[in-house]
């Protein structure tokens, strides 16, 4: 009898810890589902501000959310003298606050799961950065980089947005054939460096289209520019932040049609040539709530390109980015969490 009353017990202990365990796995399996989508959020000149509350205040607001990838913008770098001078938004990082790194630590690990924050290179007019860059000597500019902002301030990797000065798609087209191969180098070296790091790159969509989504030679380089960034498993860009915005804005309207014809379905047939497998994961459509692409227009949208990419067997798209903090500020919160629920659904 007590044997009896023993395993009944026992089997009665076993099934609340095989429940509890499954419960457990279960939310270990949501909240991996959840870290493996992105949401990317633009921070500009944030912490370049001479207002210490200011500057916290953005910390928690943007740290509260569920955007889990920042990227600071921007790097500049300039030569003269044989020596390269890097700034963020025209400031050299020694001008920084002394509360700065104590500040982006809180941002990466202070609010649960952990964020990882990149630093952009570029934006526009930002060519003749990449040439001081390439005269400077992409090695050195690299631990150069390294030894002055990544591991200072404990950065998790870097965005490279290459943008001409003036003009239309010409102009755009013309600063990835003269850089790209500066873009590639800058690419490989850092990974090597840095195998763990994050490296995107920034193209708008048609740059994006003729320039990543085709084999497109560039000089200097013996095949595409996803060609030459190929690892033996993968690539070393991890995704594109492709701009829909401004000189990224698709004719027509139509995203998701575009996103099918010029983007996705080339890269699957390129597969092999890339290494990327994935292409809807490898793209990561950026939107700019104040050009007209509101909150429940990015929602659209990212439903739209997965049903018209369906059929491809290119993955679901699983990030998603923002130009930038100061347009969502006000209302963060409910962003991230559309964003975050679009992602999922």
């Amino acid at each position: 009898m007590q044997r009896r009353e023993f395993l009944r017990s026992s089997i009665g202990v076993l099934a609340i810890a095989a429940m509890a365990t499954k419960s457990a796995l279960a939310a270990s399996v949501m909240e991996a589902r959840k870290d493996a989508t992105r949401r990317v959020l633009y921070v500009l000149g944030e912490f370049t501000q001479t207002d210490k509350a200011a500057m916290r205040s953005a910390v928690e607001a943007v740290g509260a959310s569920s955007f889990n990838v920042l990227v600071l913008s921007f790097l500049q770098a300039s030569a003269a003298n044989g020596k390269l001078s890097l700034t963020y938004n025209g400031n050299e990082f020694s001008s920084f606050a002394q509360e700065v790194p104590a500040m982006l630590a809180r941002l990466r690990s202070g609010f649960g799961a952990r964020k990882r924050i990149l630093l952009s290179m570029g934006g526009w007019a930002s060519a003749p950065m990449f040439d001081a860059i390439r005269s400077f000597g992409v090695t050195g500019f690299v631990r150069q980089l390294t030894d002055e902002v990544i591991a200072p301030l404990g950065l998790d990797g870097i965005d490279l947005d290459a943008e001409p000065t003036q003009g239309g798609l010409d102009q755009w087209i013309g600063v990835q054939r003269e850089y790209g191969s500066t873009l590639v180098e800058i690419t490989n070296e850092y990974k090597r460096l840095h195998p763990t790091h994050i490296v995107t790159h920034a193209p708008i969509s048609a740059v994006a289209a003729d320039i990543y989504a085709k084999r497109t030679v560039l000089p200097g380089l013996k095949g595409s520019l996803l060609e030459a960034t190929r690892r033996k498993r993968g690539n070393n860009i991890d995704w594109l932040n492709v701009q829909f915005y401004e000189g990224g804005v698709v004719e027509g309207g139509d995203i998701a049609g575009y996103y099918r014809k010029c983007l996705a379905w080339p890269l699957a047939e390129m597969r092999e040539q890339t290494g990327i497998t994935h292409p809807l994961s490898f793209l990561t459509p950026t939107f700019e709530p104040e050009a007209k692409q509101p909150l429940q227009f990015c929602q659209q949208t990212i439903a739209a390109i997965n049903q018209r990419c369906a059929d491809l067997h290119a993955g679901k798209v699983s990030g998603v980015t923002l130009w930038d903090y100061r347009q969502i500020a006000s209302s963060i919160g409910d962003w991230s969490r559309g964003l975050e629920t679009s992602l999922h659904s």
